[in-house]
């Protein structure tokens, strides 16, 4: 097998908060958000907690409804236009989910990385509709397999659902790489499993953080061709493993 197998967080990886949308609800409250301050305000938050966690050697619980809330208000929406705003979205979200949206880069990126000969596979923390979000994007297509914690019944950073992805793809854990945006759920989490991790930081908020951080999956190929010429080059083990 060529190294690395490429294991894809989803969310804030390959698929992100659909931004229209939300500019839109935010909209019949009565105030105007720009879309793409969305898409920042999503990675300033993540970074808000891991940085969180980071500081109190602890776990943060955050609901589904103070996640978007704030998000709206980084993004530039009121503290009452968001309160108001946010219970449409939860609703929206338990129908049909608000994680329906992708860049076009990232079909394209996944595209190169299959010519290329990169198998790749998603882990992902979800509700059990992941595999239905990415097919709605358009990028299963390049995916051997999709292991949604909500069907397997184990979540990140539980080092128990990369061994069972790994298991069912007949790979080790020294012939992969996990690639995703949160720090303590996905770096943390694969290194506990033994796998080198790839931390996304499109803002560049983890400047002093330990390990190596990429700008987003576009990226992904070059550092490829990097560590297969070199794979003791990049520190991919900054929690251990």
């Amino acid at each position: 097998m060529e190294y690395p197998y490429l294991l894809l967080d989803a969310g804030g990886t390959l698929l992100f908060p659909d931004q229209d949308l939300l500019a839109r609800t935010v909209a019949a409250e009565g105030s105007v958000l720009e879309p793409e301050r969305v898409y920042e305000a999503h990675f300033r938050l993540l970074h808000q907690y891991d940085t969180q966690v980071r500081d109190t050697s602890g776990v943060i619980s955050v609901s589904l409804r103070d996640f978007f809330r704030d998000m709206l208000v980084r993004a530039g929406a009121a503290n009452g236009v968001a309160e108001r705003a946010v219970d449409k979205l939860v609703a929206r979200h338990e129908e049909t989910s608000l994680w329906t949206y992708t860049k076009p880069w990232v079909a394209e990126t996944l595209a190169a990385l299959k010519r290329d000969g990169i198998r790749m596979s998603v882990i992902s923390n979800s509700d059990g509709r992941v595999r239905r979000q990415l097919d709605a994007c358009g990028v299963t297509p390049y995916l051997e397999a999709v292991f949604d914690s909500g069907i397997v019944g184990i979540e990140k950073p539980d080092p128990g659902l990369f061994l069972h992805a790994m298991s069912e793809l007949g790979i080790t854990p020294n012939e992969a790489v996990y690639v995703g945006d949160n720090y303590h759920i996905d770096v943390v989490g694969a290194n506990r499993a033994g796998i080198g991790a790839v931390h996304l930081d499109p803002l560049a908020c983890y400047g002093d953080w330990p390990g190596l951080h990429l700008r987003d999956i576009r990226a992904l190929p070059e550092w490829i061709a990097e560590v297969r010429s070199d794979p003791t080059r990049f520190d991919l083990f900054p929690a251990g493993g």
